[in-house]
């Protein structure tokens, strides 16, 4: 495509006036970086542990009837 930028291409302009030995310690630094987090995961937290347990003894019409529940906001 025309006008699109790499982004590898932007970090190049970058990177252009280091030195070869800066250069190298930068490919040192990623390539540990790449080693040390291909076993780790990217952990998220599971939003869905907050819902779990049991939810039998909920009563719907208490939580219909809470003071938030349709609310409006009135200004900002």
């Amino acid at each position: 495509m025309v006008g699109t930028t790499n982004i590898t291409d932007m970090y190049m302009v970058v990177l252009a006036s280091l030195s070869n030995s800066d250069k190298l310690d930068l490919i040192a630094k990623l390539s540990n970086s790449m080693r040390d987090g291909a076993d780790k995961k990217r952990m998220r937290p599971d939003l869905r542990t907050c819902f779990k347990g049991n939810w039998a003894d909920v009563d719907a019409d208490c939580l219909r009837n809470h003071e938030y529940h349709g609310r409006t906001v009135e200004s900002w």
